[in-house]
């Protein structure tokens, strides 16, 4: 198919049962278009992590209880974006930024993997988190990763070529 087109854009509540909900949907979803099983499963894992890192770390304290799935794509490129409220106070935030600034220091996402795994197998015990769940989407799915904050969101974007 040329000039094939699809996009996927809802609302999601805050529940940690809604991730297993969606990945599942977004997997059957494309399944049900494309021959490529396996562009499937990654686009499901993309999505999956990323609503993971929303419920964990969005702000669910001030009346905010929904945030927002868009995927989308064209031929052989897709994009998962969430979008989630944040405190202002939120330091994974800066992480976020930080572990962006990070992998975008590495020629490749397989170096930034092979790295991040390095530290982690240095790091003491107990030492807090790994921070590899980005670099792990980075290199899994072979994509570009990148995040905007807006007043009190953040919306993070997985660019991948199928």
């Amino acid at each position: 198919m040329t000039d094939f087109a699809f996009n996927i854009d809802v609302p999601v509540r805050s529940e940690w049962s809604n991730v297993d909900l969606l990945i599942t949907s977004v997997e059957n979803c494309f399944a049900a278009m494309f021959a490529d099983i396996d562009g499937c499963h990654t686009i499901a894992m993309v999505t999956g992590e990323l609503l993971e890192n929303a419920i964990k770390y969005g702000d669910w304290t001030r009346g905010h209880r929904v945030f927002r799935l868009h995927v989308s794509g064209r031929d052989k490129e897709a994009t998962v974006s969430v979008e989630n409220p944040i405190s202002p106070d939120n330091k994974a935030i800066e992480d976020l930024f930080a572990t962006l600034r990070w992998l975008d220091g590495f020629a490749s996402p397989d170096e930034a993997y092979r790295a991040r795994l390095l530290e982690v197998a240095n790091a003491p015990r107990g030492g807090g988190m790994s921070k590899l769940g980005l670099v792990r989407i980075a290199y899994e799915a072979n994509c570009r990763l990148r995040a905007e904050k807006e007043h009190d969101a953040v919306r993070v974007t997985a660019q991948l070529i199928l």
